[in-house]
């Protein structure tokens, strides 16, 4: 496989790279998810890829490979061939956590897949079954101390596993942690009861959080957010260590043709200009920030640097 990306890269000259990009695509685009359909990333996506399609002049089709804590999904994309037509559409944390709580994995983020363009940000939530006695992620840590262990957190992505632990440590929060698969399970765990509290993006938190259901204790934002203004930050709760924003990317198996790469987030960045398309967007807690690849790199970079410290000061290991 590495030989093969080599020979393509190389084959691939100016010119004939100019030539590829204006006669691309010929075929339907696959866009794999690491997750089951339903959440966050799967929203977004579609918002997206379905206008981009329209754009490109071919359909994209969605191929779900949930499982893995990403893994399974991203190890199909990294290992395709690099021809532009599969690509990955995902959490940064694929590509930022992963590599710190996993010594060992089946592909390396880094090498094997290369950012296209970044879809969309959102601030996380802490949130909590209503039946839970407190009002905010403070007082919540004041009742897990007086009831060390009877509290439940459930996560289905490793966003909410690392912040959590990373929460426990600064704050001497007590917890038992139950994983899911995904992210509508977890979410129904703790619609019954359950799970006690959990960490979810805007997106999928604010219509349960009108209707009562579940109840905002803390944003990780740094700023308060306009669709919550009474729910406090992590950082005015004291622990301004577990702010972090949610980013929804689409990455490509290395070797992509770049001037694919380039057609396709100059795509990206047509279709989240159109006010309809951030609107939807932004009805959903999501912001919008178009990147290039290189500056999606930068982030990657950042982000990385971050989580790896958050794992590592955490004890938090995988394998």
């Amino acid at each position: 496989m590495m030989i093969f990306r080599a020979i393509a890269a190389m084959a691939c000259t100016a010119a004939a790279c100019v030539a590829f990009a204006q006669d691309y695509p010929q075929q339907p685009i696959k866009v794999v998810l690491p997750f089951t359909a339903g959440g966050g990333t799967d929203s977004v996506t579609r918002i997206i890829t379905e206008p981009l399609g329209k754009l490109l002049g071919q359909s994209v089709v969605i191929d779900y490979k949930a499982g893995g804590n990403t893994i399974i999904g991203a190890q199909a994309v990294a290992t395709a061939r690099p021809d532009g037509y599969t690509f990955l559409a995902t959490m940064d944390m694929t590509a930022t956590i992963l590599p710190a709580v996993y010594s060992k994995l089946p592909f390396d983020p880094a090498k094997d897949l290369m950012p296209v363009a970044l879809l969309a940000q959102v601030p996380a939530l802490f949130v909590a079954h209503p039946s839970v006695p407190a009002r905010n992620l403070k007082e919540l840590v004041e009742y897990s101390k007086r009831h060390p262990g009877k509290l439940n957190y459930g996560s289905a992505v490793l966003y909410g596993q690392v912040l959590g632990q990373q929460l426990k440590g600064v704050s001497g929060l007590s917890y038992t942690y139950v994983p899911y698969k995904g992210a509508p399970e977890a979410v129904q765990a703790l619609l019954g009861g359950h799970l006690d509290f959990m960490m979810l993006d805007i997106a999928t938190g604010l219509n349960f959080l009108k209707d009562g259901r579940l109840k905002a204790l803390a944003i990780t934002a740094p700023q308060r957010s306009p669709q919550l203004p009474d729910v406090p930050t992590v950082g005015e709760m004291g622990w301004p260590e577990v702010e972090m924003s949610v980013w929804y990317g689409l990455f490509a198996p290395t070797g992509t043709p770049a001037s694919v790469v380039e057609k396709v987030n100059a795509g990206v960045a047509q279709v989240v200009a159109d006010p309809a398309i951030r609107k939807r967007l932004a009805d959903l807690g999501h912001e919008v920030s178009p990147l290039s690849p290189v500056q999606v790199q930068a982030l990657l970079r950042k982000d990385t640097a971050k989580w790896t410290k958050a794992a590592r000061e955490g004890n938090i290991r995988l394998d």
